[in-house]
């Protein structure tokens, strides 16, 4: 398995988000991230504590450290490496629904740390999305070799774990480096894919366990109102031999709930 395309031609979502990330960074670092740095980067303080600025958990994975050029170079790279090949296998839409979900997760994992420790270090950039990516190419090209560390030479499938462990190992170090979202998005990529089926991954998933909780909750319904219907018949009989005000108070309330019952029955159900 070679990285990148193998007809020469960037996936279109390769290209864009490539793009706007350069974009993002050069204004960054022409304004010194005055301006789009810090409406984008994410700051738990001004997520939660009132400010409810929740636009900064997807703005966050495009913009980098404009203060030197091998935070977006190193994340740029990685996404043309494990990116391009991962979107040509997904397709487009797929691809995008991937991307931005696990960015999206991965800095909901940073504000949960948060929540726990206190640390309230600014996340930026694509590595949370990116670790998701490698996740995912591990998942469909598990016998490519990756340079681990640029030196050794291991299958995908093995690397990814490697890499996760060192994150996990490093995950309370004082080094400036987002380990939570590269964990969060690592996490992310593991539970969209053990979801995915190859009819829409994730999202298709929930949409089947929404349809069984639906079905099953019909069925109960259906046998419970077997059931009534079962008690329900010597009542009936009972008022055709003897009127409806020969009905006891019990007896009642048991046609009270059948006849619930089946009104509730007529209410069509959408799926």
């Amino acid at each position: 398995m070679s990285f990148g395309a193998p007809d020469g031609v960037l996936p279109r979502p390769i290209r864009i988000l490539i793009g706007i990330n350069v974009a993002v960074f050069l204004a960054d670092f022409l304004t010194r991230g005055n301006y789009l740095f810090t409406w984008m980067a994410l700051d738990p303080l001004l997520v939660t504590h009132g400010h409810y600025q929740y636009w900064r958990l997807l703005t966050y994975m495009f913009a980098h450290d404009y203060s030197g050029f091998i935070h977006i170079l190193f994340n740029m790279l990685t996404l043309w490496m494990f990116g391009t090949p991962v979107a040509h296998e997904m397709g487009e839409g797929k691809f995008w629904r991937f991307y931005l979900f696990s960015g999206l997760f991965a800095g909901l994992c940073s504000l949960a740390f948060y929540a726990f420790t206190g640390n309230n270090a600014v996340i930026v950039g694509a590595s949370g999305a990116i670790f998701a990516l490698m996740f995912a190419f591990a998942r469909f090209f598990p016998n490519s070799q990756i340079l681990l560390f640029f030196i050794f030479p291991v299958s995908a499938k093995y690397a990814v774990l490697i890499i996760g462990a060192i994150e996990l190992l490093l995950i309370t170090s004082n080094d400036h480096i987002a380990h939570v979202a590269h964990l969060g998005g690592a996490l992310f990529a593991w539970l969209y894919l053990r979801w995915d089926d190859g009819e829409g991954g994730l999202l298709d998933g929930l949409q089947r366990w929404r349809t069984r909780r639906r079905w099953k909750k019909v069925q109960r319904e259906t046998e419970r109102t077997r059931e009534a219907m079962e008690d329900i018949d010597p009542i009936l009989e009972k008022i055709a031999r003897q009127g409806i005000q020969s009905l006891t108070r019990d007896e009642r309330e048991k046609l009270d709930r059948a006849s619930a019952l089946k009104r509730s029955q007529r209410t069509p159900s959408s799926f």
